[in-house]
Parts: structure tokens; C-alpha cells; sequence
């Protein structure tokens, strides 16, 4: 079955993580999808792990956020690669870049210029904390965003330092709020026939995240803030993580009185249900409540087996997992989260994908990862039809490089 997507081309000109995984996703759904990278290639291609070829330049992360994509290369500051690029554009229903605000005018390929040469076009913008507002002409990335969107002071201990989230939390999460605006942008085309430039904030989209205490604190002026969380959350009470005797760790909710009851009988601890009865104890004062809990958690040999025993009394708890376990985890594969990919010089393995499910259409990874620009003559062939004469012109003159047909 054809993808969601299926008939949407995408002209991409992001790099790194943020840009690159949005567009991804919509090369998973079916999109065709042309992005631009330089001589050097995408900064992804040294990290973390070699695959395939040496000369490929292919990388495990690379190959995670550029699976299913045709990679063109284009010299941007020659006029001749400008125009290219604006035909690229034009071929395209949606650009999508993630260049500091302000650079992609600055190469001729602003949204001005694009929206004169097509008013139906759609440019996606991508960066650190947006177009628009005092903080847009600050330099940015990732943890910069994290540090900023009063997120990462939520991590760690109380009393301790914030923590890293263990993954490129600002980046993935600005791809998928970007996801989404495109589906908004081609709905708004659809029924006015205009395009828009959608613009987007890894600030924005990380403080639009935060559970609770933003809007806790606009009723409260701000005096119901609450500080880290921990193992133990500070209004879902009892959320946390506990540990069991072997050392694995559970994490559980039950923080509603149904659930909460439950939890009780599952202790053998009728006391605790009259102890805290209400959602306003438990939240007054959770610590010693927490401290029952933890207590209990580490009588039980194993994670697994307190699991099994909270499931039975109809509450929802999980071992905590390593990613490693999951890497060939049966759900997933079913679901088609994880999906074989056959990689040229490494044979198949199987590779995150969007995971989103339709009925009617199928979600999957296209065309593996290549070297540097491995399309480029096949782009300007097949996409924007130059004849091998005009190609090969482009190559002698350095205007285009990487793979030759």
C-alpha cells in the first residue's frame, strides 16, 4: 500500500538531527523527499557508528535520520546552484530547513522569494527559538533549548544538578511539533489554496511539553511551581520509580483513589487507605507515604515479579527497560516501530520508523541511506530533466557534486 504521504515532495534543506528526522518521518509516510548536502556531508556521518563502506561516509546515525530520502549537492553560493535550488523548490509542495533564522534569505532561498515564485509553497523553519521574539537572534542547539525551556531543571534530585535527558530531546521533539504543523499548513492549502511559512521553536515546543506546573503556575502566580521530581512525582501521587532487591528498578502509577486502594490491598496495608484517603493527603505530604512504598518495592526479589503481583491486583507498573532490550522487541517489530531496512555493506537490520499507523496505508522505510550527495545526477535528470550534456557541465564547473549516474 502507498504511504499517507504518498505524492508530497519535500525539498530538504536541514542538517544534523531536527530537520532531518521530520523530514524522515515524512519519507516513512511516503513522501519524496530531496535533500541538499555539502562536500563535507551532513555532520551526522561521523557519529556515532561506522556502517557499510568507508568511502560511504555512512554512520548508524546517518542512516536513522536519512533512511528513505535522495541526496542531491549543490554548490548554494554558486548563482547557477541558487537556481537549482529554487527549481527544486518549485518541484517541491514543502521546503524544509533548520539554518539559523535570517541564513536562508540570506542564500536567496527566503520565504519571500519562494511565496512570489509559488504561492502554494510551504516552508517549514526549524531552530533554536524561532523567527520572531527577543531570544531569535540568540545561537542555539539542542541542550541550549533544554536549559532554556525550564525543562531540564525538573530532572535529577532534589538538591542535586539537572540531568541530561539521555537522548536529543529538543531536537526529536521540535521534528514532531513540526510533523504536525506540516499536516496543519497542508490542510490550511487545501481549503484556502494559499501556502505559509511555519515556523518553529525548539524552546517553544519544549516549554509546551512541561505537565501541569505552567498552568499551575499562571493560576497561583507561580507560588505552586513545584521543583524536581526525582523518582517521586509531586502531584500524581504515588508515581515514581522504586527498586527491588536484585537491583531492578519498577515504575508505577496509582495515583487516582480506585488505583490507589488497589495499591493498599496489594501492600496488605489497609492502614495507609486511611491514612491517605484523599488525593489532598497524599499530595500534603507524600514523603513518608513514599518511603512505605520504596520499603515494600525492596522485599521483592525482582522487578518482574512485583510487576506480576500489581498486575493481578489490576494496577499498571513495568520493569524499566534498557534500550538494548528493545532493539529486537517482538510489540514493536509487530507494529512495524522497528523495521528491516537493508543497508548495502552491512546487510539488514532493523531501524526506527514513524510511529504512526493508518488503515489503507502503509508507514515504512524507503530507499536505503547512500554516500554524499549519491543522487545528485539522478535529481537533475529525473526531477528537474537536464540531458547529460547540461549534468555533466554542472560537475566540471564544481556547481553540483557527488554521485554520478
Amino acid at each position: 500500500m502507498p504511504g499517507p504521504y504518498a505524492g508530497l515532495r519535500v525539498f530538504d534543506l536541514s542538517h544534523v538531527i531536527a530537520g532531518p528526522f521530520c523530514t524522515r518521518m515524512l519519507a516513512d509516510m511516503g513522501a519524496d523527499v530531496v535533500r541538499v548536502e555539502q562536500p563535507t556531508g551532513d555532520l551526522m556521518r561521523g557519529l556515532p557508528v561506522a556502517v557499510g563502506a568507508p568511502a560511504d561516509h555512512l554512520t548508524s546515525a546517518y542512516v536513522q535520520y536519512n533512511t528513505g530520502k535522495r541526496s542531491i549537492g549543490l554548490n548554494l553560493k554558486d548563482p547557477r546552484g541558487l537556481d537549482l535550488a529554487l527549481r527544486l523548490a518549485d518541484w517541491a509542495d514543502l521546503v524544509v530547513e533548520n539554518f539559523a533564522p535570517g541564513v536562508l534569505a540570506k542564500l536567496g532561498l527566503g520565504w519571500e522569494v519562494l511565496h512570489a515564485r509559488d504561492a502554494r509553497t510551504i516552508l517549514c523553519s526549524l531552530s533554536t527559538f524561532g523567527a520572531t521574539g527577543p531570544y531569535s537572534h540568540l545561537s542555539g542547539f539542542g541542550l541550549v533549548a533544554e536549559a532554556y525551556s525550564g525543562l531540564m531543571s525538573l530532572t535529577g534530585e532534589e538538591g542535586g544538578p539537572p540531568m541530561h535527558f539521555g537522548t536529543a530531546l529538543a531536537d526529536v521533539n521540535s521534528a514532531v511539533h513540526a510533523l504536525a504543523a506540516i499536516g496543519a499548513a497542508l490542510h490550511h492549502r487545501g481549503t484556502t489554496g494559499e501556502g505559509t511559512h511555519v515556523d518553529v521553536s525548539a524552546f517553544d515546543a519544549l516549554f509546551a511539553m512541561i505537565d501541569q506546573q505552567p498552568a499551575a503556575g499562571a493560576f497561583t502566580g507561580g507560588e505552586a511551581v513545584r521543583g524536581k521530581y526525582g523518582n517521586r512525582h509531586t502531584t500524581s501521587v504515588p508515581s515514581g520509580v522504586a527498586t527491588c532487591a536484585d537491583g531492578s528498578h519498577l515504575a508505577y502509577g496509582m495515583s487516582g483513589d480506585v488505583f490507589f486502594d488497589r495499591l493498599c490491598t496489594a501492600m496488605d496495608a489497609p492502614e495507609l487507605a486511611e491514612t491517605y484517603e484523599t488525593v489532598a493527603a497524599r499530595v500534603a505530604d507524600p514523603g513518608p507515604l513514599y518511603d512505605r512504598i520504596e520499603a515494600w518495592a525492596a522485599t521483592w526479589p525482582t522487578a518482574d515479579a512485583l510487576v506480576e503481583h500489581l498486575v493481578a491486583h489490576g494496577l499498571s507498573a513495568a520493569r524499566v527497560r534498557g534500550v538494548r532490550e528493545n532493539l529486537t522487541d517482538p510489540h514493536l517489530v509487530a507494529r512495524g516501530t522497528l523495521s528491516p531496512v537493508e543497508q548495502p555493506g552491512h546487510g539488514e537490520v532493523l531501524l526506527q520508523t514513524a510511529p504512526y499507523r493508518f488503515s489503507g496505508a502503509e508507514v515504512r522505510p524507503g530507499r536505503p541511506a547512500g554516500a554524499i550527495a549519491a543522487d545528485t545526477a539522478a535529481v537533475l535528470t529525473d526531477v528537474l530533466g537536464l540531458d547529460d550534456v547540461a549534468v555533466a557541465g554542472l560537475y566540471d564547473d564544481g556547481v553540483v557534486h557527488g554521485g554520478m549516474q
